[in-house]
């Protein structure tokens, strides 16, 4: 063979490719140890989570329901931190944790999670030993549950599983009208397990007592065939403040652990006194000085009238706050409010301060949260948006550092 220098390369396994695949492996040998997430002294945005508040929360649904509670943790424990919520939720033994992805009921376990795991969203027949082997219930509602039923005869045990009815919902369950021959077929089934039969209100007050009477039908029907059903439940946060009747055998509250009420006339009513469990800090980065004609933004979407003063906050939409705000919104520094100025950026925002603040970068910034004597809520963040406070706490980056208070 001629030798080239491609060949002797090649020959001598010093290729170009290896040459800079081992130099690009020495310089980059690194592997970090970082035991907690890392939150920047100075700058960086981050969210701040009060575990006791939410205890407390809890404490009072279980004081005024009286049942079994099936804690919501479903989207990344509604922007709060699923790990950090689950784990506390675990550590205070809570009867249920519901999530609607296996990915999330997995990432449970795998952080020491052993309470009671229920899983309501979809599963397919490759998760089946998944769901299984990790004691993690299911909802089921289609003949999906013959997977469960298989495998579970193949490991040797059982597969726990709720029932889930659509009495009105007109999204995920079987159809109440239907469901009686599939609840005789699913309790025929070996290997399985029911721990639970569920449907979903509608939130609309009338309807929502429609939907019971369907669902309290059709469980007294198969009780009569002498079909066991396990738990009963229907109540979300709203069926836990408008409707004592939905309370069953055990609720399923959400937005009311993270200290918020359902909607706009509950929360008005405040009749638990619940506290918010979630804050959303950052810091300033730079404090300026415009000129009259000086802009700020893309496409200049501000310009100085006169000579002002600004700070300008490292946290924008990519983080999840709402970029439609301006000139409504407002955030804290020193305990006092300035408003949102400009264009809220992926990264960044503008706030306007008086001439004389004493402002400098590195001031702690609220964006959700209290400081000082003043506080700004998600509720008042939804308002300024105009979009639902979950939306607000749903859309919070699952990124940012998470720090325990």
């Amino acid at each position: 063979m001629k030798l080239t220098r491609r060949n002797f390369l090649l020959f001598s396994g010093f290729s170009s490719a290896s040459l800079f695949s081992k130099k690009h492996k020495a310089e980059n040998d690194f592997r970090p140890s970082l035991k907690k997430p890392f939150i920047s002294s100075r700058r960086d945005a981050w969210i701040e989570l009060n575990l006791e508040n939410m205890r407390r929360n809890l404490e009072k649904v279980r004081k005024k329901v009286k049942v079994p509670v099936m804690a919501v943790i479903k989207a990344n424990a509604y922007g709060h931190g699923l790990k950090e919520v689950g784990r506390y939720l675990n550590k205070i033994d809570i009867d249920f944790l519901m999530v609607c992805k296996l990915q999330e009921a997995m990432e449970l376990r795998e952080v020491g999670v052993a309470c009671p795991v229920h899983n309501f969203g979809p599963f397919s027949s490759e998760d089946a030993n998944v769901l299984i082997k990790n004691n993690i219930s299911q909802s089921v509602f289609t003949e999906e549950v013959q997977n469960l039923s298989q495998t579970a005869q193949k490991i040797g045990t059982t597969a726990k599983i709720h029932i889930h009815i659509d009495t009105g919902m007109g999204r995920m369950g079987i159809p109440y009208y239907k469901a009686l021959p599939y609840i005789e077929r699913v309790s025929s089934l070996k290997g399985i397990k029911i721990i639970g039969i569920s449907t979903t209100l509608t939130e609309d007050d009338e309807f929502d007592r429609e939907q019971l009477t369907r669902f309290h039908s059709l469980c007294r029907n198969a009780e009569k065939k002498g079909l066991s059903l396990g738990l009963k439940h229907a109540a979300s946060s709203a069926g836990i403040f408008t409707l004592k009747s939905s309370y069953l055998d055990m609720v399923r509250p959400g937005i009311a652990l993270y200290g918020y009420y359902p909607s706009e006339k509950t929360q008005k009513q405040d009749s638990l006194s619940l506290k918010p469990v979630l804050q959303l800090k950052s810091r300033v980065a730079a404090v300026k000085t415009l000129r009259r004609g000086d802009s700020i933004a893309y496409h200049r979407v501000y310009i100085a009238k006169k000579r002002e003063k600004i700070a300008v906050i490292p946290t924008g939409y990519s983080d999840g706050y709402p970029f439609n705000v301006i000139d409504k919104g407002f955030v804290l520094i020193k305990g006092k409010r300035f408003p949102i100025i400009g264009g809220i950026t992926a990264n960044h925002m503008e706030v306007r301060l008086k001439l004389d603040s004493p402002i400098a970068p590195g001031d702690e910034t609220v964006l959700i949260g209290s400081q000082g004597k003043d506080k700004i809520t998600a509720n008042e963040v939804a308002r300024w948006a105009e979009v639902s406070t979950y939306k607000i706490l749903l859309w919070l980056n699952p990124l940012l550092p998470r720090k325990i208070i």
